[in-house]
Order: structure tokens, then sequence, then C-alpha cells
């Protein structure tokens, strides 16, 4: 699809936009060696890209019979606390592409995992909020990704059918629910690369934002 045809872009925010996935795993690593516990790299990667619910499943499930979740949720919560108490690292390119798409007059919206309350607190410790003021959170949908739900309300909020969007996405759970929506998806990995069976749906790949940019014909 080139861009005359795309009527909208969709952004994911944690690991796309807010450098916080690193962040978040290497709390979840020292909580884990805090309470005593051999780590656990794979349990952290498999909440990556789900909303709180689905995330909290997993969690309870990964810590079972190890430590209680209410006792691992206190330390983990208050080291990434201290890590985020002053500001929140952006991602290469953030302000750069969502200027362009307001010169252009191209909008655009993120549909995130993350309560809506908790990532318009997040932007605005990262100094985005004004720039990013359209929020579809977690909490608006029902299903987490890799579910669809959250790219269809997005959809919707956008008045637009969603093919005839573009999706960003680092995740794979966000890959999956971008393009089981039926969106042009780029994705630009962070902490995991894409699968063999990921790679199969045929998506756009890209190493940063902009490159990501280049892919729908965006030139900035």
């Amino acid at each position: 699809m080139s861009l005359p045809d795309i009527a909208g872009i969709v952004f994911d925010m944690d690991g796309l936009l807010l450098d916080t996935e690193r962040l978040y795993f290497a709390a979840f690593q020292r909580s884990m060696s805090a309470l005593g516990l051999e780590q656990d790299d794979d349990l952290f990667r498999r909440m990556v890209g789900t909303n709180t619910t689905l995330g909290t499943r997993i969690l309870t499930d990964g810590l079972a019979g190890r430590v209680t979740l209410h006792d691992f949720n206190a330390v983990w919560d208050a080291d990434i606390a201290a890590q985020t108490a002053a500001t929140i690292p952006v991602k290469p390119g953030v302000t750069v592409l969502a200027q362009h798409l307001r010169e252009i007059g191209l909008p655009y919206i993120i549909a995130t995992s993350t309560r809506t309350e908790r990532a318009h607190h997040h932007l605005a410790k990262a100094g985005l909020v004004e720039l990013f003021p359209d929020v579809v959170g977690g909490d608006m949908v029902t299903r987490s990704k890799p579910a669809p739900d959250i790219y269809l309300h997005a959809a919707s909020v956008l008045g637009q059918p969603p093919h005839r969007l573009a999706a960003f996405e680092d995740s794979a759970n966000g890959v999956r629910a971008a393009h089981a929506a039926g969106m042009v998806t780029v994705q630009v990995p962070d902490l995991v690369p894409p699968d063999p069976g990921l790679i199969a749906l045929g998506h756009h790949i890209a190493a940063d934002l902009i490159a990501g940019a280049w892919h729908l014909g965006l030139r900035l």
C-alpha cells in the first residue's frame, strides 16, 4: 500500500515510542534476584505486548509455587517507579515522525496494552503528551493483543476502515493483533527479534521508526 492509500497511523507505545521494555525487563530481573528466584526471562517475554489482565494471568502462573503475585509486584513496581520517577526515555525518531505526520495532516493514534490513564501519565513524563493526545488503552477492550480488538477500536476512533490504516508495532503479540485487524503492519523489533512464524505473516520489518516510515512512502 502506498502513502496516498493510507488514511491514518496507529502506534503501539511501550517498546516502540517509549524505551520502556528494557527498563521493565531490567527491573524484572532485579526483582527476581531480590526475592531469591531463578531468572526466568521467557516469563517476561511472554507478557510483552499484553494488557494488564492477560499479563497478570501469565505472571501469576509463571510465579506459582515460588512467590505470590502480590509480593513480586510490590518489589517490581517499586523498582519501576524509582527508574521512571524523573523521566521516561523516548525511542529515536518519535518526535520527528509525529511532527511530520502533523505537517502533512495524516491522523494518528496510540493503541497500547497499557491502561489509558497510565499511558497518558507515561507520555507526559516522556514529554510526548502534546504530540500524542489520542490514546486507546488496554482497558478499553475486552481481549488483549494478539487479538485484534484494540486495533479495531482505534480504527473506529479514527473513523477509518482498518485496511486503510498502517500500524507500527514492536512485539509479536502486537504484530499479530494489527495483522489480524487487517492493517498494513510495520514492525520495529525491540527486545525480541521476530521468529520465522512471525516473519511468515509478510509484514514490514524495520530497524527503527524512520526506516519503518519509509516502508510506507513517508519521506522525512
